[in-house]
């Protein structure tokens, strides 16, 4: 059995939905980064499958607050990089003529708060972008973890190096 595999175990299709949504037709895709620029690529893949629909791409950057700060405590320097990674992406998106919104989300725990966003959004497509160097994209045992737990069809880009 390949690393890949083991990793990411293979899910089936869903059948359509009560809308008789296909597998492959997306209304909503997420794209989330915690704490890091958006991978290059998982947004590439995002904006092509969108791109020529009327698909909702929700751009989540969430910033993990620590516990002994109030949720709402400022942090500057999160923030800027939180906003200055949306808008990057947000340019990105300009070529593809995609709808883009992009939100920064305050949280404890990233990956309870990118599992909770897919039924709150009513996302069908979890885009993401894991590297094993952690520079850019989400940390691979999250991506592995968002994998295996999303009620959604869900996406991953794993090259490792991008640049």
């Amino acid at each position: 059995m390949s690393l890949l595999n083991r990793l990411f175990p293979a899910r089936t299709a869903p059948a359509p939905d009560a809308a008789g949504q296909a597998p492959g037709q997306w209304r909503s895709l997420l794209i989330p980064a915690v704490d890091q620029p958006y991978s290059n690529r998982a947004l590439e893949v995002a904006f092509r499958l969108a791109q020529g629909t009327d698909a909702r791409i929700q751009l989540a950057y969430l910033i993990e607050v620590p516990r002994i700060l109030p949720l709402n405590a400022a942090l500057p320097d999160a923030e800027s990089v939180a906003a200055n990674a949306l808008h990057i992406a947000e340019r990105a998106a300009i070529p593809y003529k995609v709808n883009v919104e992009s939100v920064i989300h305050r949280t404890r725990k990233a990956h309870e708060r990118i599992l909770s966003l897919i039924p709150e959004e009513k996302v069908d497509l979890l885009v993401l972008g894991a590297r094993p160097d952690r520079t850019r994209g989400l940390p691979g045992d999250m991506a592995r973890e968002l994998f295996l737990a999303a009620p959604c069809e869900v996406i991953v880009d794993y090259i490792a190096n991008e640049k």
